[in-house]
C-alpha cells in the first residue's frame, strides 16, 4: 500500500551473497581453530602426562578467547545485517530508523536488541545536502599491498532542530541504486542546496565517526563543491570529481604558500612506509639462498660477486622507486648503509664452504656499491621528476567558479 506523499523508501541492503558466505566461512574456521587450540593441548596433556606440556596452557586460553570472539562476532554480524538503517523521503518530511553499529571503533557500541533511533525531519528544516562516498569494504589482493576500496554513495542531510544543527546520514548500497537520483532530484527540485565532497566519512562495515563528528567535519570543510543535479549521480560525479581535485590543489597551494614548510611535512614518508622499506633488505638477503641453490647445482660461481652486485643495484632501484614521491639525498646513504649491514649480518653466521664464499661475495658487492650509491638514486629522481612535470602540464590550473 502506497503511503500518501511517498517519494522513495530506502533501506540499506546487506552485502551480496559472496561476501556473506565468505564471512561465514572465515568465522566458522575461526571458531574451529579456537576450539582446536583450546582443547588440543589439554588432550595432549591427558595422553602423555608430560609436565612440559603445561607450557601450552597460554595456547588454551588464547584458543578459548579466539573461539568466543569469533562466535560473538558472528552473532553481532547476524543482528547487524537484520538491523540496517532505513530512510523514507516524503514530499514534506524525512523519516529515518537507525541502529548503532555493534562494530563502532572508539565509541559506544550497540547492544543486540537495542531500540533504534527514529527521526522525523520536516523538509523545510533541511538546510543542505552533501553527497559523498562511503566505504563499503577494503580488500587487499596478493598482487599488491595497496587496499582496494569499494565505495557507494551517501547523503549527509544537514537540518535545523530547534536551533541546533543536526546531521542525518543516508548510505546507499551501490552507485547504481536508482534511489540516489530519486533523492537528489527531489532535493534539487525543492530548492535545497546540494554539495559534493569525495572525502570518506562513513563506512558500512565499521563506523569510526558519529553523525556529530561528520557534521563538524563538513561544517569546517573548505572544499565542498556546489552541486547542480542534471544528468544523474553517476554522470554528474565525473565532472564534480574533476572540480574537487582542482579546488583541493588550489587550497593546498594557498596553504603551502602561507607556510613553506607545510609542503615538505606533507610529502614526508610515514613510519609505516619505512618499515615496508626494511623488507627490501630482507628480500635482498633472501637472494643469497637462490644463489646458493644455483651454486650447488653448478650454475653459479660462488666466489664471483657479480650476481650479488646486480641484485644490490636492482634492489636499489626498487628502494628509491617506492620512495620517489619524496626523494632526498640522505636516502642514498640509508640504502648503502642498509646493504652493508645486511652483508655483515649474513657473513657472521656463515659456515665454511659455498655459504661462506657467497657471503664473502655479497660483502664485496656491498663494498663495491658504496661509491656508486648515487647511480640508482639519480636515475629514479630524474625519471620521477620527468613524469611529475608531464602530469602537472596535463592538469588544468584553473579552479572552476
Amino acid at each position: 500500500m502506497t503511503r500518501p506523499g511517498l517519494v522513495h523508501a530506502h533501506r540499506l541492503a546487506p552485502p551480496d551473497l559472496f561476501w556473506r558466505t565468505f564471512g561465514v566461512i572465515v568465522l566458522f574456521v575461526g571458531v574451529l581453530l579456537g576450539v582446536a587450540f583450546a582443547v588440543g593441548p589439554l588432550v595432549l596433556l591427558a595422553v602423555y602426562r608430560n609436565l612440559w606440556l603445561l607450557l601450552l596452557l597460554p595456547v588454551v586460553a588464547g584458543g578459548a578467547w579466539m573461539a568466543v570472539k569469533a562466535f560473538g562476532h558472528s552473532r553481532k554480524l547476524r543482528w547487524h545485517y537484520s538491523h540496517l538503517p532505513r530512510a523514507t523521503l516524503f514530499t514534506d518530511r524525512i523519516e529515518s530508523e537507525e541502529w548503532r553499529t555493534p562494530f563502532m571503533k572508539g565509541g559506544a557500541k550497540s547492544a543486540v536488541g537495542e531500540a533504534p533511533r527514529r527521526r522525523t525531519i520536516p523538509l523545510d528544516a533541511v538546510t543542505s545536502v552533501v553527497v559523498s562516498f562511503a566505504i563499503v569494504r577494503r580488500t587487499t589482493t596478493p598482487r599488491t599491498a595497496t587496499p582496494i576500496i569499494e565505495t557507494a554513495p551517501v547523503l549527509y542531510i544537514r537540518y535545523d532542530d530547534d536551533g541546533r544543527q543536526e546531521l542525518l546520514s543516508v548510505p546507499f548500497s551501490s552507485h547504481k541504486d536508482e534511489g540516489v537520483d530519486r533523492w537528489l532530484s527531489y532535493f534539487a527540485g525543492a530548492g535545497i542546496p546540494l554539495h559534493y565532497t569525495p572525502r570518506f566519512l562513513f563506512r558500512h562495515d565499521t563506523q569510526v565517526l558519529t553523525d556529530a563528528d561528520r557534521l563538524k567535519h563538513l561544517n569546517a570543510a573548505a572544499d565542498l563543491i556546489p552541486y547542480t543535479f542534471s544528468e544523474g549521480w553517476l554522470a554528474d560525479e565525473q565532472e564534480l570529481g574533476a572540480q574537487w581535485i582542482a579546488l583541493d590543489k588550489a587550497i593546498r597551494r594557498e596553504e603551502e604558500a602561507k607556510d613553506p614548510e607545510l609542503k615538505d611535512r606533507r610529502a614526508r614518508h610515514s613510519g609505516r612506509t619505512w618499515i615496508s622499506m626494511g623488507l627490501i633488505f630482507v628480500w635482498l638477503m633472501a637472494t643469497l639462498f637462490v644463489q646458493q641453490l644455483a651454486a650447488e647445482w653448478g650454475y653459479l660461481d660462488p666466489g664471483n660477486p657479480l650476481v650479488s652486485f646486480i641484485c644490490v643495484i636492482a634492489f636499489g632501484f626498487a628502494f628509491f622507486y617506492f620512495l620517489r614521491s619524496y626523494l632526498r639525498w640522505p636516502y642514498m646513504f640509508i640504502y648503502s648503509g642498509g646493504v652493508l649491514v645486511s652483508a655483515i649480518v649474513v657473513l657472521i653466521p656463515s659456515r665454511p664452504g659455498v655459504e661462506l664464499e657467497l657471503s664473502t661475495s655479497f660483502l664485496l658487492a656491498a663494498l663495491a656499491y658504496q661509491p656508486l650509491c648515487w647511480l640508482p638514486y639519480l636515475v629514479v629522481k630524474k625519471v620521477a621528476a620527468k613524469f611529475k612535470a608531464r602530469d602537472e602540464a596535463l592538469e588544468d590550473p584553473k579552479v572552476p567558479a
